[in-house]
């Protein structure tokens, strides 16, 4: 058991920087939901889900990361086919302020190219299954117990990243012939295995 919860938090620690471990969601800088934050390169989504967890147990800790990162990718699926696609009905050639906001540090460009945003996402709603392909992690944290949050994030460059990623992955499929394995593989336990709270957020991103 306790080799278990020591391994556990050594694979978490492994994902998050060494600054990285505040002791819960309490300073999380994003909130649920999703939205635009408009940049100079192009406008880039954030999107944030809350996901409960009843107790203080490594595995649900787990499940609940990828219910949340399922559900925030979700939100921004509705968001570009919603929000966005129904403000791009409109003749005005700049994006609502309502779906924008700054960044976590608070912060706003005066150079951003509100037209240039508009168009850019409008051009892309149709696309939104294609895009989803470039969403990253930029953030998650977990007040023991309690629940956990996750932020993912799209921009132009993780969206030319993944594409450039889906297209190598196809040309090494065709070259080798071979598909994926998988092994599953799990470990039963009595009791809980408890988790640390923690908080971490790219703010670079």
């Amino acid at each position: 058991m306790k080799i278990f919860a020591a391994s556990t938090s050594l694979f978490v620690s492994f994902l998050l920087p060494l600054n990285a471990f505040a002791s819960s969601c309490k300073d999380y800088p994003s909130k649920n939901g999703a939205t635009i934050i408009p940049q100079e390169k192009g406008p880039k989504i954030i999107s944030t889900y809350q996901v409960s967890v009843p107790f203080d147990d490594a595995d649900e800790v787990m499940d609940a990361y990828a219910e949340a990162r399922a559900e925030a990718k979700a939100q921004i699926s509705d968001f570009m086919e919603s929000k966005i696609a129904k403000d791009c009905e409109r003749k005005t050639n700049k994006l609502s302020k309502t779906l924008m906001s700054k960044d976590p540090s608070g912060n706003e460009s005066k150079n951003v190219n509100i037209e240039k945003i508009k168009t850019t996402l409008c051009s892309t709603v149709e696309s939104t299954a294609a895009i989803l392909n470039g969403v990253v992690d930029v953030g998650r944290c977990y007040t023991p117990g309690k629940f956990v949050k996750l932020t993912i994030g799209i921009k132009p460059e993780t969206i030319v990243s993944a594409s450039r990623l889906n297209q190598n992955m196809k040309n090494s499929r065709n070259n080798s012939g071979s598909g994926f394995s998988s092994n599953n593989s799990g470990s039963n336990s009595s009791g809980f295995n408890s988790m640390d709270g923690y908080s971490d957020y790219n703010s670079d991103f």
